[in-house]
């Protein structure tokens, strides 16, 4: 049995706190997250962030510029097409001149107990390979 998705944290456009409605793992190239509010969503795809006023659009929106996007991920593609993606987001960007921040755990794509296995040995290898412990906050980082 599939876990389900979970999405906490804060997020804030032009200072405007956003209430996390959701989110949706996906892919194009490589796998991505986006994280669904009333106000818009939040992309997270090829190690950049994108900011779309529509919910519900089928696209990522505009490339945010960020000063800070720390990232700490891992995720997949199945064999029907769906995908998979947890992480943690920790950033400060722009759209313009309005502020982007946030701080999100991302848990979605309703990953079952084998892939998270398998998240959970990307990770441990990432950290051998590293060099660091595991209590790192630091662990599974793509920076």
């Amino acid at each position: 049995m599939a876990d389900a998705d979970v999405v906490k944290g804060s997020l804030s456009v032009d200072g405007k706190s956003l209430a996390l409605m959701g989110c949706v793992a996906g892919h194009v190239d490589h796998v991505f997250a986006e994280v669904v509010t009333v106000s818009g969503k939040l992309r997270f795809e090829d190690q950049a962030l994108y900011w779309n006023p529509d919910p519900a659009a089928g696209v990522r929106g505009d490339r945010l510029d960020c000063e800070k996007l720390d990232r700490s991920w891992g995720g997949g593609n199945r064999l029907d097409g769906t995908s998979y993606f947890r992480g943690t987001l920790a950033f400060r960007c722009k759209l313009g001149s309005a502020p982007v921040i946030g701080e999100l755990t991302i848990d979605c794509g309703n990953i079952t107990p084998s892939e998270r296995a398998q998240l959970d040995g990307n990770r441990k290898e990432l950290l051998d390979k590293q060099g660091v412990g595991s209590g790192s906050a630091g662990a599974g980082s793509d920076r």
